[in-house]
């Protein structure tokens, strides 16, 4: 069975749930839930480098390869 492997990570003020590493099958499919601390919003989240905005969730479908996703936060003005 191959295996890719998606890494999350955030700055502080929030978290994305699963962290850390995780393995999906090939042709598999994963989500994440990013959440900001209270008094803090997503300000972006980061998908293999690059800006999906500042979505709560992201799934990686049909997941061929290693990936990336990593969020920051805001404080609330």
């Amino acid at each position: 069975m191959v295996t890719h492997t998606i890494t999350a990570s955030t700055g502080p003020n929030g978290g994305i749930s699963p962290s850390g590493s995780a393995s999906v099958s090939y042709g598999g499919s994963k989500t994440y839930t990013i959440t900001a601390d209270p008094g803090y919003h997503i300000e972006d989240v980061l998908v293999d480098g690059a800006s999906v905005g500042a979505v709560t969730s992201y799934t990686f479908t049909n997941v061929t390869a290693n990936h990336t996703i990593a969020a920051s936060f805001a404080i609330d003005t």
